[in-house]
This record gives structure tokens, sequence and C-alpha cells, in this order.
């Protein structure tokens, strides 16, 4: 997989928040594969994508979204287009 598959903005978005190279974020990428991804920065990865996009993630769902995969898929089952 590459970081092709990551729509630009999103990739974007959480290269700015993870600290990381846009190169570096992939669907695979996940709270186990990057370092600083701790609960505290997974907050703000939830903040700033509900900033970005305009939509509320379910409170109950953020604990379970610890991947961009996951993270772009909710999204998109929100009907988000990204």
């Amino acid at each position: 997989m590459s970081s092709q598959q990551v729509p630009p903005s999103l990739r974007n978005l959480l290269a700015d928040v993870l600290e990381m190279s846009a190169d570096e974020i992939m669907p695979q990428t996940n709270t186990d594969t990057v370092e600083n991804w701790d609960s505290f920065r997974h907050l703000q990865v939830v903040l700033a994508i509900e900033g970005e996009y305009n939509v509320q993630l379910d409170p109950q769902r953020i604990p379970e979204l610890t991947s961009v995969a996951l993270l772009q898929a909710e999204l998109e089952k929100k009907g988000i287009a990204l």
C-alpha cells in the first residue's frame, strides 16, 4: 500500500498532527506503528478531523479508530467526500 491511497487532505492533516512526513502516512499507519500516536495525540487527531471535515465522530467509536484506514473508512461511512 502506498500513501497515494490516502486522500491528500487526510494525509496532510494526519502528518501535521502526528508530526510526520506526509509520505509516511499510509492506510496501515496506526497507533502501534507511530511512536507518538498516544491517547492525547489520538484526541488531537479526532478533533482535527472533526474540524477539517465538519463532522462529529461517534464518541463510542473513537477509541476503535486507531489506523488511517479505519479513520478514512469512518469518514466515508459518514458521507464525507475525501
